[in-house]
C-alpha cells in the first residue's frame, strides 16, 4: 500500500511539474500551489463532500451549491488534467448554464443566501449560487455573455494587486461593466497567498488592503471574502471579521451551510465533468422555499 501511495505522489509531482512548465510565469505563483492541493486532497474532499450532501450538521442547514469557477476559455491540445480542473470549455459553461435553466434551477446571489442563513427571509427552491475565482479576463469574455444572456447573477472574487496586470486578468473597466451588470465583486485578498502561513501584519495587509483597493477601484466596500486556496483558520476567519467582511467562502466542503458556517462557506468545484456537475446539484433535503419561516 505504501508503495502505491508513493508512486501516485511521484506521478503527481512529475505532472504538476509538467503543468507548470506550461503555465505563464506572471500567473505560476497563483496555480501551482492550488493544483497541488487539489491533487492530494482529491479524495479526502470528495468523501466529505459526499458526506455533507447526505445529511447536514446543524437543523437550519440550507442546501445551496455554491459553485466555483476559475478560467473559462476553449479547450485546446496540450492542456495537462490538472489545469482542466481549473478550465472550463466556454461550450461546456454554456451547457452547464443551459442545464441550470433547463432544469429550473434558481441562481440567486450569494448575498441572499447569507439572508437566509441569518433568518433574514427564504429562498426559492432548486437554489444555487455561482462564483468565480481570482479574476481571469477569460471570465469577462467568456463567461459573462452566457450569465447576461441566463439572467444569472454572480459573485467574482479579485485578487486586487493583478488587475489590470498584463493580458490575462481583468482591468478596472472590466470590473465596471460587471458591476454595471448586476454582477458582485468581492475580495480574493492582494496577492493570493496561503493566509495561514503569513504573519498577522501580512493577513491584516491581504484581508483589509484588498477591501481597500476594491474600494478606491470601485467605489464601492465590498463584504465577502474568498480564502486563497480555501485555506484558513480561526485566526484568519478573525482577521477577515475584523476588516468588515460580512462573510468568507472557503473551499469546498459540499453544498450544505449553515449559519455557523459564515466565515468558512462551504463550496463545489466547478469543472468540465457534466456528470460531477449534475451530482453536485442534486438536492435530497426539504424544500429551501420551506427550510425558513
Amino acid at each position: 500500500m505504501k508503495h502505491r501511495v508513493k508512486q501516485y505522489a511521484t506521478r503527481s509531482i512529475a505532472r504538476l511539474r509538467q503543468a507548470g512548465a506550461r503555465i505563464d510565469r506572471r500567473t505560476r505563483w497563483t496555480l501551482v500551489p492550488l493544483l497541488l492541493m487539489l491533487i492530494f486532497s482529491a479524495p479526502i474532499w470528495s468523501a466529505a463532500s459526499r458526506f455533507r450532501s447526505a445529511a447536514p450538521a446543524h437543523p437550519d442547514s440550507l442546501r445551496v451549491p455554491i459553485l466555483v469557477y476559475h478560467s473559462i476559455a476553449p479547450a485546446h491540445p496540450g492542456q495537462s488534467t490538472e489545469q482542466r480542473l481549473l478550465d472550463v470549455d466556454t461550450a461546456m459553461f454554456r451547457r452547464q448554464m443551459s442545464y441550470l435553466a433547463a432544469n429550473r434551477y434558481s441562481v440567486i446571489p450569494l448575498g441572499m443566501l447569507l439572508d437566509a442563513l441569518q433568518g433574514q427571509g427564504s429562498l426559492p427552491s432548486r437554489s444555487v449560487v455561482i462564483t468565480f475565482d481570482d479574476g481571469w479576463l477569460s471570465q469577462y469574455e467568456h463567461a459573462l455573455p452566457v450569465l447576461e444572456q441566463m439572467h444569472f447573477p454572480a459573485t467574482f472574487f479579485v485578487i486586487t494587486l493583478q488587475v489590470g496586470r498584463g493580458s490575462m486578468y481583468m482591468g478596472v473597466d472590466d470590473l465596471k461593466e460587471l458591476q454595471r451588470v448586476g454582477m458582485t465583486i468581492a475580495s480574493h485578498s492582494r496577492t493570493h497567498p496561503n493566509l495561514t502561513r503569513v504573519s498577522d501584519a501580512q493577513l491584516r495587509e491581504e484581508v483589509l488592503g484588498s477591501r481597500k483597493d476594491l474600494q478606491k477601484m470601485l467605489g464601492v466596500t465590498p463584504d465577502l471574502f474568498a480564502y486563497p486556496y480555501g485555506s484558513w483558520n480561526r485566526r484568519v476567519a478573525a482577521a477577515v471579521q475584523v476588516a468588515g467582511y460580512r462573510a468568507a467562502r472557503a473551499y469546498p466542503g459540499g453544498a450544505w451551510n449553515d449559519a455557523t458556517d459564515r466565515y468558512a462557506l462551504h463550496s463545489v468545484l466547478a469543472t468540465g465533468d457534466m456528470e460531477a456537475f449534475e451530482r453536485a446539484l442534486e438536492s435530497p433535503g426539504p424544500d429551501l422555499a420551506q427550510a425558513r419561516p
